[in-house]
């Protein structure tokens, strides 16, 4: 694994990465008895309550973490994310500052910039990822934390026995690729029929209509195509974070044409899926650092891309709904 990020690792640091790296499920007995959690969190969190979403991601933790018979963390709920050049920050985990006190896990409910609410699902990730990191000190008694391609299809694997009907494997990459093959058709079947008006309508001040999902997910397809080429041409490229609301605002999303932008986005990604599927097998494993979330392959960004479209799709369908 002779990447620059790795190289700059202590020999120790080297070893809990690889090990890291190997391990891939987090099995989450009784996962089915937390999902009522999982539906209350989600109520408190469109209600717009700060205090009732900090309440509901506390009790969710405390099931999860009780279920792996893991020491408890404490978790607080947080208005706008902070933000920066390399963008947005989701989510933090700190260690106990003092024995005897639970690690503390902060979660942010509102996008940096249009202080919208963020999408469900997108929060719902954000916390799991921040138990990921607990859950590596103390489930997995790795010593440090770091964002490996193990990691994040550790959150994944909890995340699909949390939110689906009890089927506990991943997605494999043939069903991801599948997956994006057939998003510009479910985004063309969901805006069916629908008028400009009802495109063009959010269903409140701070979260995007259905018109703007589609230029998003146009535009960060191009983003992601970026990404690969860089990772293509460079050894370890970094990448600095993107900028939704920014692009919303600047790219005057509310005044694009649905259908023409959704017709750049079925170009790109037909584009981007010629791209990856005349890859060499070790060309997946090629990748950069995110500023956020550590170094990705090429195959992580993959998985990343079909978790966009799943978590976009359902945002436009709420939005055609009048539902944040």
């Amino acid at each position: 694994m002779p990447f620059a990020y790795f190289e700059r690792l202590s020999r120790r640091q080297q070893g809990i990465y690889l090990r890291s790296e190997k391990i891939t499920q987090v099995a989450l007995p009784g996962a089915s008895t937390l999902r009522p959690l999982v539906r209350e969190l989600r109520s408190a969190l469109e209600s717009d309550d700060r205090a009732l979403t900090e309440s509901a991601a506390q009790l969710l933790a405390d099931g999860t973490l009780r279920a792996l018979r893991v020491p408890p963390v404490r978790v607080k709920v947080l208005a706008a994310r902070p933000h920066a050049k390399w963008g947005e920050l989701h989510g933090l985990y700190e260690t106990a500052k003092r024995p005897g006190l639970p690690p503390i896990i902060t979660l942010w409910m509102r996008t940096a910039r249009q202080k919208r609410v963020v999408a469900f699902r997108t929060f719902l990730r954000t916390l799991l990822h921040e138990i990921g990191h607990h859950l590596d000190y103390t489930l997995l008694r790795l010593g440090d934390s770091f964002h490996t391609q193990g990691f994040y299809q550790r959150e994944s694997h909890l995340f699909h026995q949390l939110v689906t009907d009890g089927g506990i494997q991943m997605a494999s990459l043939d069903e991801q690729m599948a997956r994006m093959e057939r998003t510009a058709h479910d985004f063309a079947a969901a805006i069916k029929g629908a008028s400009d008006a009802q495109l063009s309508k959010r269903p409140d001040d701070t979260n995007w209509s259905a018109k703007e999902v589609v230029c998003h997910v146009r535009d960060t397809e191009e983003s992601f195509m970026i990404r690969f080429q860089t990772v293509m041409a460079m050894d370890e490229p970094k990448f600095l974070g993107i900028e939704p609301d920014r692009w919303a605002i600047d790219r005057q999303y509310s005044r694009n044409d649905v259908q023409e932008a959704l017709e750049a986005f079925r170009a790109r990604r037909d584009e981007s899926l010629k791209f990856l599927c005349g890859l060499a097998p070790e060309q997946w494993e090629r990748g950069g650092v995110h500023a956020t979330r550590g170094r990705m392959t090429v195959k992580d960004f993959v998985g990343l891309m079909a978790w966009h479209d799943d978590n976009h799709l359902d945002q436009l369908k709420r939005a055609l709904e009048g539902k944040a």
